[in-house]
């Protein structure tokens, strides 16, 4: 080559510098805010779509005269990012307020903003942003059943059981998965995550499984119960259709003889392999794949969850502190935008720290609570505690029981426990509760879900039905015992009973106290001094909720003696107002 035919060399050109935006320090409207909402995203505040929500802004020294205030966020949006300035009313020298009703569920932003010139210009609140999650509404009010598909039958007679399960006041059926079961017959091990098992479906007629289920989905809507659908990220069977057509997409683990790696679960006594159960690969080497692989689980959690939407209803992650957490934020985001009104309930045991941080960026509306792996009362009580702690920021789920644990009779000693159990579940929590299928029946052991079973045959009087049915009548007539931080325990620390006072909202001299010997074998006394939350001289007129017994207690100091395992709920009514008036 001739080295006069050499391309000159470029000239050394610098990259663009980038413009530095003017972000001048934000100078206080005063000298003490205090703001009524959480501040930051691991300090959420959460409300339910229909509530309103009221925000304040107050000053410890007199605001200026021409001040305005707009607060700036997306809670008016009908699509979920489309922001509006919504004015703040000033209600007195130092405060400003302003009340909306959110339009769509979701995580939103907010921020204030102030004007001293009639609008000229504008400060930012020195705290930018602020976020708040907005429930669906059955997340305020959910008394869930959980039906275990391999033991009741086929879709018809789950058809027919709806009725039985509403007259126990339940307004929402968890379905455990209910696609085509791989060769262990686990409803977990799928071998098709888009069918229906052949043993649930009605043999002689021409529907298809699908159409099956969707008549099964009709007759709960007609009947205004809300579907929960299980969804199984995790794992599919060993011999599942996508472990045969796509082998690619399972984890591999050479000491396998297939080459999958098991799923695993963890004991005191170490870690353990479920062998039915392959882990799907969402840390595929391949970008191409990785995305095939979470473009189909994402199209198959919006399916279930399409169904979950016809009945305003939720889907139950299994097992996400397993997940992959990218696919996580990627999956909740479609759900969300596909099916905003679809409620997220998520089995996630982790520390608080990550729950906060993660359950509000993916709108988890509730988290499973496992009341039962505390099965003393000092320990229990402690428990409840932390549920109402978090309640402003985290909303939890506690049934009596899961699928997965015992019976009330294997945790607790008898199933007489199921009395004090499951009040404690429904009225000593934040309002989100439910029961397994069996506990109705006062069954001694957990009903197995692994196995095409028969249909089970209960009694016709379910041993606990009725009681069943009034605590979750309590719990969907008064908003007292569905509200977080009002829950004040005056039992002194008692090692078998635990004494609560659920207060009513702006009346400090009314309320509930729920009372629970958890004692299996023995009666318990207590004395309850009820003096620092009524707040007022007796007489103390009252109504047990469960007998309709009534009664007046002349002090505030009440001794109360309880047989194994009895409960009360006694109404303190306000003043002036009937003991039959509910709210």
């Amino acid at each position: 080559m001739n080295p006069s035919d050499k391309k000159a060399p470029m000239p050394i050109q610098h990259r663009q510098i980038p413009v530095l935006p003017e972000r001048p320090r934000v100078h206080p409207i005063a000298g003490q805010i205090h703001r009524s909402y959480a501040i930051g995203r691991q300090s959420v505040s959460r409300v339910c779509q229909g509530e309103v929500l009221s925000l304040t802004i107050t000053t410890e020294k007199p605001l200026p005269n021409d001040i305005q205030a707009n607060l700036v966020t997306t809670l008016k949006s009908n699509v979920g990012d489309a922001w509006a300035e919504i004015p703040f009313v000033r209600s007195d020298e130092r405060t400003l307020t302003c009340g909306l009703t959110p339009e769509r569920p979701g995580l939103h932003s907010f921020r204030a903003e102030f004007s001293l010139d009639r609008g000229a210009t504008w400060l930012r609140d020195t705290v930018p942003d602020a976020w708040v999650l907005i429930d669906p509404p059955q997340v305020d009010d959910l008394r869930m059943y959980t039906m275990i598909p391999t033991v009741s039958g086929t879709v018809a007679d789950w058809k027919a059981d709806l009725r039985r399960i509403r007259e126990m006041g339940f307004n929402a059926v968890h379905l455990l998965p209910v696609t085509t079961m791989d060769t262990s017959e686990s409803p977990y091990a799928a071998k098709d995550l888009f069918g229906i098992d052949p043993s649930y479906l009605v043999t002689g007629v021409r529907q298809d499984g699908l159409s099956q289920l969707e008549k099964y989905i009709e007759e709960a809507r007609a009947l205004g119960i809300r579907l929960c659908f299980g969804l199984v990220l995790n794992h599919v069977g060993v011999n599942s259709t996508m472990a045969r057509r796509a082998p690619d997409w399972i984890m591999p683990d050479d000491s396998q003889p297939d080459g999958f790696r098991r799923a695993r679960y963890w004991t005191d006594q170490g870690w353990h392999a479920w062998n039915d159960l392959v882990l799907i690969n969402y840390e595929h080497p391949s970008e191409a794949i990785r995305s095939e692989i979470r473009a189909y689980m994402t199209d198959y959690a919006l399916f279930w969850a399409k169904y979950a939407n016809d009945t305003g209803g939720f889907v139950r992650i299994d097992n996400l502190h397993s997940s992959d957490p990218a696919f996580v934020q990627a999956l909740t985001a479609a759900l969300h935008a596909e099916y905003p009104e679809v409620g997220i309930l998520a089995e996630y045991f982790t520390d608080e720290r990550t729950l906060l941080n993660t359950g509000p960026e993916w709108g988890l509306n509730l988290i499973l609570a496992t009341p039962w792996n505390y099965r003393f009362v000092p320990q229990l009580r402690e428990y409840l505690n932390y549920i109402h702690r978090v309640s402003a920021q985290v909303r939890y789920f506690m049934p009596i029981t899961s699928h997965d644990s015992g019976a009330p009779a294997q945790e607790f000693g008898t199933s007489d426990s199921t009395a004090p159990r499951y009040v404690a579940a429904a009225l000593l929590g934040t309002g989100a509760t439910g029961i397994p299928q069996g506990v109705e029946f006062g069954e001694k052991e957990r009903i197995n879900f692994i196995g095409r079973k028969p249909k089970m045959s209960y009694p016709a009087e379910p041993r606990f039905a009725r009681f069943i049915g009034q605590v979750n009548a309590i719990l969907a007539d008064y908003p007292a015992f569905r509200r977080g931080g009002n829950c004040q325990f005056v039992d002194n620390g008692h090692p078998a009973v635990i004494a609560a006072f659920r207060r009513d909202t702006g009346t400090p001299a009314s309320g509930f106290l729920v009372v629970c010997n958890f004692d299996t074998g023995n009666p318990q006394r207590i004395t309850v001094d009820l003096a620092p939350v009524l707040e007022k001289d007796g007489p103390f007129p009252c109504r047990e909720l469960l007998s309709g017994a009534e009664q007046v207690f002349p002090h505030p100091q009440l001794d109360l003696l309880l047989p194994p395992c009895a409960v009360q709920v006694l109404r303190f009514p306000r003043n002036g107002k009937s003991m039959a008036t509910k709210g």
